[in-house]
């Protein structure tokens, strides 16, 4: 049977049953919707269990992987659903001959893990999504240019995991790999993202001023932007220019932009740029709430922390209750404003111990992200640092404070 498989997968055949497959799927699509086009995927793959002639089992793992990435883009699975899918293709390629490597359609190993990654990532699971990412890589010889986009996606879940280093290496790796043009503005970009990340804030503005006039993507250029006015508030305190781009009507008053602006103002170790930034439900324009409810929640509790109204016993309690939506942001530049910006609330709120426990978290993910260098790399926490370093003197809690800190 092996053979007999090894001899039909070919790549024309395969091509050709993917294409046969998305008609067939959009069909449904249109018929019936999103739901209903996964369990008509799910039908179909109970339909071919028994099926052991090549071209049946060709089409039950391309249905597999239709499944997998129906829910990577709109849910719908169970994590055991998925568990046993992924299992399922695998064997599928088993006994269908394909091995990884140099083979004409190892490729199928290399999507099957890319998606796989994709899924991971979703769930905020980072290390999971980083493994399938290499074993992608690893799986299938490709040429240069799949390398390059290979390594930024790997580059890019380093990343999300704090290692800058490896993350460097990665993007630096696939700058060498590619001439097209995209993938070599989301490199030069990501390059610079995990150089400020590192607590590197010249060497990063050094980088932006070596690509500056090199990237075309507007996306990317509208995104550079960003970093480097990030790398000016980091170097000089100033907000200015965060709140230039975030204001309304302005080119980054839209998607997280005016949420990150939020945490940095907030993070701020002075109250003057807090006061400024507008209410969470004038800054929530152009965002895609569902997508981000995480970032969101963090920010409407942040603000509420701030309303002296509401007992502040109350206010300790939700924040608890959405703490543990930090480490599952996709961004880690986003976890680091979050951290940053509660420690300074509960410093402010005179909760000396609870302060210290979330700004060693901070802290913790400053090292990290700087291979133990930097113990601020926003560059926004020296006072605090100071503070609660260990010979730091005890002072009274409980009391709130009025907050003025400028």
């Amino acid at each position: 049977m092996a053979g007999r498989s090894r001899e039909g997968w070919k790549k024309a055949l395969i091509d050709e049953t993917k294409k046969e497959i998305k008609i067939e799927l959009d069909q449904v699509l249109r018929e019936s919707g999103e739901a209903e086009r996964l369990n008509y995927i799910l039908e179909q793959i109970q339909l071919l269990d028994l099926a052991k002639d090549s071209v049946s089992m060709l089409r039950r793992f391309i249905l597999i992987m239709s499944a997998l990435v129906h829910h990577e883009r709109f849910g719908g699975l169970g994590k055991k659903q998925i568990h046993d899918l992924a299992n399922l293709g695998e064997a599928i390629l088993r006994v269908a001959g394909v091995k990884p490597g140099h083979s004409p359609i190892s490729f199928l190993f290399s999507e099957m893990h890319s998606v796989m990654s994709d899924i991971h990532l979703g769930n905020g699971e980072f290390l999971p999504s980083l493994w399938e990412r290499l074993l992608s890589a690893h799986m299938s010889a490709m040429p240069a240019e799949h390398m390059a986009r290979q390594n930024l996606g790997i580059g890019i879940n380093a990343l999300r995991l704090g290692n800058t280093s490896l993350a460097i290496e990665f993007f630096q790796k696939g700058l060498r790999e590619t001439e097209e043009p995209k993938t070599l503005d989301r490199l030069r970009l990501y390059l610079i993202k995990s150089t400020r990340l590192s607590g590197a804030i010249p060497e990063a503005n050094q980088i932006v001023q070596q690509y500056a006039a090199q990237l075309t993507d507007p996306a990317c250029v509208h995104e550079l932007h960003w970093e480097k006015t990030c790398i000016e508030a980091s170097q000089t305190l100033d907000l200015s220019g965060l709140f230039q781009l975030t204001k309304e009507g302005s080119s980054h008053y839209t998607n997280t932009y005016p949420l990150e602006l939020f945490f940095w103002a907030y993070a701020h170790p002075k109250t003057t740029w807090s006061r400024k930034v507008d209410k969470l439900s004038k800054l929530i324009h152009g965002l895609d709430v569902q997508r981000n409810s995480g970032f969101h929640a963090l920010a409407q509790c942040l603000e509420q922390a701030y309303d002296t109204d509401i007992p502040f016993a109350k206010r300790l309690s939700d924040i608890k209750r959405v703490i543990t939506k930090i480490e599952v942001l996709r961004n880690i530049d986003q976890r680091l404003l979050v951290w940053l910006a509660l420690a300074r609330w509960l410093h402010r709120s005179n909760h000396r111990q609870i302060a210290a426990i979330v700004l060693y978290e901070y802290m913790s993910l400053s090292q990290k992200l700087s291979f133990g260098k930097h113990l601020d790399v926003l560059g926004m926490a020296e006072d605090l640092v100071r503070v609660y370093s260990p010979d730091a003197p005890p002072t009274d809690e409980g009391k709130e404070p009025d907050s003025s800190s400028d």
